[in-house]
């Protein structure tokens, strides 16, 4: 290969690069997440909604409204970081992450709204909560469930409420960590 044709490929790579890095900088400068400080829970009742509207999103936003409160919690505080297409946030996926603080435990909820071509909004969340009890405990305790736990594999139960609501109890040192997963189509 000859002297010349390495000088090209490296100078190529260094170009592709440098357009990489600046191609990723402006991206970021675009779609900076908008962020709720801590509120209470009682007095920020429309924080998902709030946010949503604010980086323009108008097709998902009575879902934000209906659904919100319910992910941001009704007792405690919380904080929230909301995430969506820079150029077209109204026709796109509405990323929300939620930290959920109350006297028992801080959970961490993350929720996707997405526009469907029916006109309305799908939602999507997870929500995992760390316990210092067994996953046996937190079914029953926390959880009401009652009936005999069924398996996903060797390490993880799963309480199927609905065929598109379920939680999964995951056992770990000293605890169990709760994942309830759900989809809503309203």
């Amino acid at each position: 290969m000859r002297i010349s044709s390495v000088m090209g490929i490296a100078a190529a790579r260094l170009h592709l690069t440098v357009f990489g890095a600046v191609l990723m900088a402006a991206s970021m400068a675009f779609a900076l997440p908008a962020l709720a400080q801590q509120q209470d829970a009682a007095s920020s009742v429309g924080t998902v909604a709030r946010l949503a509207g604010r980086l323009g999103v108008q097709t998902c936003l009575d879902a934000t409204r209906r659904f919100g409160p319910a992910l941001t919690g009704t007792t405690g505080s919380h904080s929230a970081v909301v995430m969506t297409h820079p150029a077209a946030p109204d026709a796109a996926t509405l990323g929300v992450a939620i930290e959920r603080n109350d006297a028992e435990a801080t959970s961490l909820v993350s929720a996707t709204f997405a526009p469907t071509f029916r006109g309305g909004c799908d939602l999507s969340y997870d929500k995992v909560d760390v316990w210092r009890k067994s996953c046996q405990d937190v079914a029953l305790e926390e959880l009401r469930y009652t009936q005999a736990l069924e398996r996903l594999g060797e390490q993880i139960a799963v309480i199927p409420y609905s065929p598109t609501h379920h939680v999964y109890l995951i056992r770990i040192a000293g605890g169990c960590v709760s994942v309830t997963k759900e989809v809503v189509y309203p």
